[in-house]
């Protein structure tokens, strides 16, 4: 499994969950196979993004001013090489090449810690209440284990503000980092980045070129062999779904996998499964 130099530390032990919709759940069990969505089509317009630090490190290496002081220097030294004239400025070049890494790389994400009330609501709306849906939990260990023959990146996001800090220092870093706005999302990703895809992008992108073919678009979503009764321990129901809605969960697992149905439980948010005592 291949490793991000900036991961930051954790407990193979920590609980993870995936929230998610019955629908998917279905799928994940009935194809054994685990979903992973192209970058750039995450909500979040920051995804694959720098802190401004980064921008401002440039300037001086972009500044027209380089090239100045370049010509200056060969007059002197006649056999002195130039460097080759760019048919982009450097600054639409470097947007296009950090652009075009989130439409090469997809990720699945997953939550670490304590369920989470905020989460049900912000990716669960199975066809009807707000916050309804299930989540998978399992361990960053078997997770992580579980997809080691894929070629996974797995860490989790750091959080931090982009308008102040240093500078990222890995190629992987705008993947791995998100605005601190984000924090409660705790997400650890699992990453598939595909390298070659980028360098052909990237190439067609700031060749300047406009009969230049671009490689085809990666699929908005892949799907990776999984074995999803080896890595899943619980299956929760959303505390905002109502008894039939538990059933149809039942239901559903029970006529893919009956081995596994005892794993099905209700939210510990849920007021059925603890009532408010007053």
């Amino acid at each position: 499994m291949p490793m991000y130099k900036n991961r930051v530390p954790m407990d193979p032990a920590t609980e993870l969950r995936r929230y998610t919709t019955l629908d998917a759940l279905v799928q994940i069990l009935r194809n054994r196979q685990l979903r992973l969505t192209r970058v750039d089509k995450f909500q979040d317009p920051f995804e694959g993004s720098v802190p401004t630090r980064q921008i401002d490190d440039q300037v001086p290496i972009f500044s027209s001013r380089n090239a100045v002081q370049m010509m200056s220097l060969a007059a002197y030294y006649p056999s002195m090489s130039m460097p080759p004239r760019r048919s982009l400025d450097p600054w639409t070049e470097m947007t296009l090449r950090r652009r075009a890494k989130t439409r090469s790389a997809h990720a699945s994400c997953w939550t670490a810690g304590h369920e989470s009330e905020a989460m049900w609501r912000l990716y669960c709306r199975d066809r009807g209440p707000e916050g309804q849906g299930v989540a998978l939990r399992s361990t960053l260990g078997k997770i992580e284990a579980s997809v080691a023959r894929h070629d996974l990146f797995v860490s989790p996001i750091r959080y931090r503000y982009y308008h102040e800090g240093d500078a990222f220092d890995d190629e992987l870093d705008p993947f791995m980092h998100k605005r601190m706005g984000f924090e409660h999302e705790r997400e650890v990703r699992l990453l598939k980045y595909d390298d070659s895809h980028y360098i052909e992008l990237a190439a067609a992108l700031t060749s300047g070129d406009p009969a230049r073919a671009t490689p085809p678009e990666l699929p908005e979503h892949i799907f990776l062999e999984w074995s999803p009764a080896a890595v899943i321990e619980r299956i929760t129901i959303s505390p905002y779904a109502d008894e039939s809605y538990e059933k149809k969960a039942r239901d559903a697992i029970a006529s893919i996998d009956p081995s596994i149905i005892d794993r099905l439980e209700l939210s510990v948010l849920s007021e059925r499964r603890y009532a408010p005592q007053f």
